[in-house]
């Protein structure tokens, strides 16, 4: 019986352990190509704000941030660095400086949800609509499926 119980905790380990694996791996397998350079610097040319995602907020941890440039004009946001990989993130402009996902949800309904995130260096956003950025100081990027923050980058 104890070699059954010990053959089954072992299999049930390597089962959990597959699973967290692909979970980890699949959003990177399936990331599509980011913009050259060339058109991000293009894209940044015309930027009227910039902000700093940094990897030490509050509500980032070892497995949800980002750092590098975020830049704004009103028909697209541009970010070259590095966002640790995860499924369904999002883009979304908030009135107010968050740090965390307690405050990001106290204003999640108010804020603006622009565009996705699909590549984890570098990535444009062009929302449907120009933005207002007067409206918003702050670019946030949040994972849908987890409700899980990753970072956040002030830019005025």
């Amino acid at each position: 019986m104890k070699r059954f119980l010990a053959y089954f905790a072992s299999h049930l380990l390597a089962v959990a352990i597959g699973f967290a694996g692909g979970i980890y791996l699949l959003p990177i397998l399936t990331a599509g190509a980011g913009p050259s350079a060339a058109e991000l610097k293009q894209a940044s040319g015309t930027a009227r704000h910039s902000g700093m995602f940094k990897k030490d907020l509050p509500g980032s941890d070892f497995l949800h941030w980002a750092q590098g440039t975020v830049t704004l004009s009103d028909d697209t946001i541009a970010f070259e660095g590095s966002i640790a990989p995860g499924p369904d993130y999002k883009v979304y402009l908030t009135s107010a400086y968050v740090d965390n996902k307690a405050d990001f949800l106290k204003l999640k309904e108010r804020s603006l949800r622009v565009g996705e995130v699909k590549t984890f260096d570098r990535f444009i956003v062009k929302p449907a609509q120009p933005l207002d950025l007067a409206k918003y100081n702050t670019v946030v990027i949040w994972c849908e499926t987890y409700s899980q923050f990753i970072s956040a980058a002030q830019f005025r």
